[in-house]
């Protein structure tokens, strides 16, 4: 008979070993005697014997502690036929086996490094899109605060909240945490990557953030807004968090892919509950938006005029004003 490829697992997901028998009667045990040393405790000093002839393999036991089995039947006998492939499962460790002439699973083919990978792992780019994120969240400030203060204030007030680490230090905290995970899985640091891929995503994120009202307005539905935008975060973020996974792994595309959208998917959608189930209080929240947002004449049902719907706005304005001017006090 030709020759068995026998492989060697246990249980979980520890990495199997391949063995070949070239020679019968092929004896397989936790002694060191043995054709296949066996390193489980569960296993008998001398547990089985592989014997063949020109037509058929049969085994042999050679101990009864823990019992030889063949896929899930107990072998009640001391000589069994073996019909290959076959599963033997000895004590909490798996024999598969497997003839020689076997064909094996096609080779995984290793997706290499994007170009744009490689492209967004200078650090001329990383340093770029940080500055690009800096001055478009510098943008929206500028916007949102413009008519109290001027440009030097609303530059000095986001400066003071980079020191605190508020926009600034969390794609750098982040690239760094990410740069760690790489080195322990990938043998390299590769912080430009890092900080590439977490800009991108700040960037997107404060935008989505910023232009979701204007979203609303065009679609005169907040409903919609929502839709759309948690739509495109779950594609986005999930290609983002996929497009990580590779960089800092080997795992294959369609692994990463699932990862992603099960980890994007599943936040988002704890994200939405939240939501709902915790309805703000606006006027412990005395910003303008949120106003007039609770105030927006296409949620209302009843029909109400323009001096009624600004009147309403103002007096929420003046508590809450009042309220931040004792707390200030």
């Amino acid at each position: 008979m030709e020759p068995l490829i026998i492989r060697v697992s246990r249980g979980g997901r520890s990495q199997p070993v391949f063995q070949r028998a070239d020679s019968f009667p092929y004896r397989i045990g936790r002694a060191y005697d043995n054709d296949l040393i066996i390193a489980d405790e569960t296993v008998s000093p001398h547990h089985l014997e592989i014997h063949a002839d020109d037509e058929r393999y049969w085994i042999k036991t050679l101990s009864e502690e823990n019992g030889t089995w063949i896929g899930k039947e107990k072998l009640q006998d001391h000589e069994h036929e073996l019909k290959v492939p076959a599963t033997i499962n000895i004590g909490r460790t798996h024999l598969e086996t497997h003839a020689a002439h076997s064909p094996v699973e096609p080779t995984l083919i290793i997706a290499r490094s994007h170009q744009i990978s490689e492209w967004c792992s200078r650090l001329t780019i990383a340093l770029g899109l940080i500055l690009v994120y800096l001055l478009v969240n510098y943008y929206f400030a500028y916007n949102q605060a413009s008519i109290v203060q001027d440009w030097n204030e609303i530059l000095i007030n986001q400066l003071r909240n980079y020191q605190q680490v508020d926009f600034f230090g969390y794609p750098v905290l982040l690239a760094g945490i990410m740069s760690i995970v790489s080195r322990i899985f990938h043998h390299s640091w590769r912080f430009p990557l890092q900080l590439s891929i977490a800009s991108i995503g700040f960037l997107v994120f404060i935008t989505l953030a910023e232009y979701r009202s204007n979203i609303s307005y065009f679609f005169t539905s907040d409903q919609v807004a929502n839709v759309l935008t948690v739509a495109f975060s779950g594609i986005f973020f999930a290609w983002l968090l996929a497009w990580q996974l590779r960089a800092a792994s080997m795992i294959s595309v369609k692994r990463a892919a699932f990862v992603g959208i099960g980890v994007v998917w599943a936040a988002l959608a704890i994200q939405n509950i939240q939501n709902v189930v915790e309805q703000p209080d606006f006027r412990t929240q005395p910003d303008m938006h949120n106003i007039v947002q609770r105030f927006d004449v296409r949620l209302m049902s009843s029909e109400q005029s323009i001096p009624v719907f600004i009147g309403k706005v103002r007096d929420d304005l003046r508590e809450g004003l009042a309220a931040e001017l004792n707390k200030d006090s």
